[in-house]
């Protein structure tokens, strides 16, 4: 058996191919072209990935392969489409995949499938069973992982941490939830948050790192508010690890957890003297398609 993960983002569609083991067999990706004149040429482009796979890959057993889809927005509660998604990849909200190709196809949330790729793959091995993933990127998603499985939450909802609130007199977004996480830390907002000096988080990093001190200001403000949200999801989760993905976590490492340490050390609650572990995640832009690949491996599993 082998399982076919696509991973929707907004300017490139990742694909891969795992076995039963969990290992990846190939991997791809191609432009999403979700503003192409050509209406809805994403879409096609994935019907094309699916069919093309499951030729190469089922060899005559429609059992053969199985293919989930991550994206971002919010998903339906049997996870077969998209419901919410505003202002991009027109046509996806409450298209039902499994019903336009006629076989059963996953559906599920990109934070929530990055979230478990890295369980999967990682820290189910370790016998680690509860964690909790942030993605920081242009905004901020995440998963949780509780006692061994993902949890979704009523309405697809559970994971979305960007917004939780951190400055009660801070900007509303998108939720209207005042002074979010994904307002204080995510790259869409860098220019707002730096009078215009940065415009993106790539660029206050390496100012940071040469020692600008209004840079440093800045970032540690950022960072402060992302230490005092992970103190806080602790206190309410409980997990035993925090994993940080997304393209922020990997530009700025330790420009990132350093200081996000030293300002844990302040706002984490330590009963006995223990420590939460919080570390980056590992599989990087391709996450998003192999935790779909592994949801569809789960789903299957069920069965």
């Amino acid at each position: 058996m082998t399982y076919l993960g696509i991973d929707i983002g907004g300017t490139r569609i990742k694909t891969v191919i795992l076995d039963d083991a969990g290992t990846i067999l190939e991997k791809s990706e191609t432009a999403t072209e979700d503003s192409s004149t050509k209406k809805e040429l994403w879409k096609k482009k994935i019907i094309a990935v699916i069919k093309e796979k499951s030729e190469d890959y089922e060899k005559g057993n429609p059992d053969g392969m199985k293919c989930g889809i991550s994206a971002p927005g919010l998903v339906d509660m049997e996870n077969k489409m998209t419901l919410h998604m505003p202002e991009r990849l027109q046509g996806i909200e409450n298209f039902d995949w499994s019903a336009a190709l006629r076989r059963d196809i996953k559906v599920i949330n990109d934070g929530h499938s990055a979230c478990l790729a890295e369980y999967e793959s990682f820290y189910r091995s370790e016998g680690i069973r509860h964690m909790l993933m942030l993605t920081l990127g242009t905004g901020v998603g995440g998963g949780i992982i509780i006692d061994g499985k993902l949890f979704q939450g009523h309405l697809q909802r559970a994971g979305h941490v960007g917004h939780m609130t951190v400055d009660l007199n801070g900007f509303p977004t998108m939720t209207n939830m005042p002074g979010s996480l994904e307002h204080a830390i995510g790259n869409f907002s860098v220019s707002q948050r730096t009078n215009g000096a940065y415009d993106s988080t790539r660029e206050l990093v390496d100012a940071v790192e040469k020692g600008d001190a209004k840079a440093m200001e800045w970032w540690s403000e950022s960072v402060k508010k992302l230490a005092v949200a992970l103190a806080s999801l602790n206190n309410i989760l409980a997990p035993e690890r925090i994993v940080l993905g997304g393209g922020i976590a990997a530009g700025a490492k330790e420009s990132l957890l350093k200081p996000l340490q030293a300002f844990m050390a302040l706002y984490e609650w330590r009963p006995g003297k223990k420590k939460l572990e919080i570390t980056t995640a590992r599989h990087g832009g391709y996450a998003g398609a192999i935790g779909a690949a592994f949801f569809a491996k789960k789903n299957n599993d069920k069965k």
